[in-house]
């Protein structure tokens, strides 16, 4: 079933050959297809009153380009690197349960869950599973994982990107027209690369220990292979000819995502995935993965992904303001170009790439 799906995970991990085989095995997310196609009928959920240029051909192409970014990341090898980039991509929600957590109870805050797990392993240290320094070379086993995270840190990116712009648009007498240019590619980036961790998220296999086949007791015989992970990543979308010229016009509508409160309406989104796990192993299983049921079950994770994204860019996009201190600034010092004399600023187009 599995042998023509091989994905950039397994490539990747034959080629580095790794030093060591790591306790926790990198989940790679959908391969850029999946991505690009989460990506496209995102742009195409976008509200009507967001700003035209981000609906552009040229900036849904450069989006559509960044949603796989952090996944090329890995491919520097880099332990440093990985050990931030890593744990980015997935949170195993099992392994929530020992420190008394659950994927609806997490706390907002990436160090504050870090302390936590910091605490639980120090106070019951016969309850978990040392670290095997060997095998992991990255330090990132200790974790169950970061996604929601990534998520919720990003969104709040965006709306500073876009709070910036907000503020040069107000004040453009007093600001350089590549100023505001930089800002509208700020916000295309962290656009971008959101897009991928939000479509990891539509992934179940991103939100599991049975993330490249089921571990543990199987009493129901579910798949054991490791390429599992794989054939969802890539080789599935081949299967069933899956592509966003065949999903165009089935975008669903951008999700409910709060711009002041987004943390609960995230971890909602990844619970819905998590409870999709058993249901993707039942389907393998029975064989009908491979049939037309399979092909609706991804394709609704693909439209899920981009309903979420479009929700999370949307939510951004709202929660945005005018930053007072740049205004003071901007009356203070500008017009000008930062670090040029008045005279010396380039007038550059706005829309010149």
């Amino acid at each position: 079933m599995f042998a023509h799906a091989e994905s950039f995970s397994t490539r990747w991990i034959g080629l580095a050959v790794v030093l060591a085989v790591a306790t926790t095995v990198p989940a790679w997310g959908w391969d850029e297809d999946g991505h690009a196609i989460i990506t496209y009928v995102a742009c195409d959920a976008l509200p009507a009153d967001m700003p035209a240029w981000i609906k552009t051909p040229q900036v849904r192409s450069r989006l559509v380009y960044l949603s796989s970014e952090p996944d090329r990341w890995r491919g520097q090898h880099s332990h440093v690197l990985n050990h931030i980039n890593n744990p980015d991509h997935y949170i195993d929600a099992e392994k929530l349960v020992p420190f008394g957590l659950t994927l609806k109870t997490l706390p907002p805050f990436r160090r504050q869950f870090v302390d936590l797990l910091a605490t639980q392993r120090a106070l019951h240290p016969k309850k978990f599973k040392p670290r095997n320094a060997k095998k992991d070379l990255d330090y990132t086993a200790l974790t169950p994982g970061l996604l929601p995270y990534r998520i919720a840190e990003l969104q709040w990116k965006i709306a500073a990107c876009w709070t910036q712009l907000n503020t040069y648009e107000k004040y453009p007498d007093r600001v350089s027209q590549s100023m505001i240019r930089n800002a509208r590619k700020n916000i295309i980036y962290n656009m971008g690369i959101v897009s991928h961790y939000i479509g990891d998220g539509s992934q179940p296999l991103h939100l599991t220990i049975h993330h490249h086949g089921w571990v543990g007791p199987n009493p129901k015989g579910y798949t054991t292979d490791h390429n599992f992970h794989g054939y969802i990543d890539d080789g599935i979308l081949r299967h069933h000819h899956i592509t966003y010229d065949e999903l165009k016009g089935r975008a669903k509508p951008a999700r409910k995502v709060s711009p002041q409160q987004p943390w609960p309406d995230i971890l909602g989104y990844l619970w819905e995935t998590f409870e999709q796990v058993e249901p993707l192993y039942a389907m393998q299983k029975s064989g009908n993965l491979d049939g037309p049921e399979g092909k609706r079950f991804i394709e609704n994770r693909l439209l899920t992904g981009g309903s979420m994204l479009a929700g999370v860019w949307e939510a951004a996009y709202r929660g945005s303001h005018i930053d007072q201190f740049r205004v003071k600034r901007l009356l203070e010092r500008y017009p000008k170009e930062p670090g040029r004399a008045p005279e010396a600023q380039p007038m550059v187009p706005i829309g010149h790439h």
